[in-house]
């Protein structure tokens, strides 16, 4: 009977092991990847529109704050732009909402996501509002426990 019993357990402990580890493959949900590109397109809309309006006393500052949602080579290249934006004064339109209307994952794994998105922007033109859906392609990095955007292009495969 101890033998059986000792059998029974050793069996169960393996199911169980197996079970638990198996199905964790460091992969985030398709739905955890939708609400993150989501906050990061929207706090980088706020940051910029926070930027136009002058709110940031130094690119320290704004430098702190973009650091929260994007991650190069995409970080680079906005600071690259904020910066020439400050050498040459031109105007620019307010982002007055982003969408994101649909997410497709291409690759997913614990140090990343490639994504096709849909994301419709609400644009505060100078003559008119207008709004524009764009397809891109979407790359994020994970750092620690956070998701960030490392890179977007337009999709030409639409």
């Amino acid at each position: 009977m101890k033998k059986v019993f000792i059998i029974f357990t050793f069996i169960i402990v393996i199911a169980c092991h197996n079970f638990i580890f198996a199905s964790y493959n460091g992969k985030t949900t398709e739905q955890e990847l939708y609400k993150q590109v989501k906050r990061i397109f929207c706090e980088r809309a706020r940051i910029w529109n926070n930027y136009l309006i002058g709110q940031y006393t130094s690119l320290a500052q704004l430098e702190e704050e973009l650091e929260t949602v994007v991650t190069n080579p995409l970080f680079r290249a906005d600071m690259e732009m904020f910066e020439q934006m400050l050498s040459v004064p031109t105007s620019y339109e307010d982002i007055s909402g982003v969408s994101v209307q649909d997410v497709h994952v291409i690759k997913n794994n614990f140090r990343g996501a490639v994504l096709e998105a849909s994301i419709l922007w609400e644009i505060e033109g100078y003559e008119n509002n207008y709004k524009e859906e764009i397809e891109y392609i979407v790359e994020m990095k994970k750092d620690g426990e956070n998701w960030l955007l490392s890179d977007y292009k337009i999709n030409n495969r639409q």
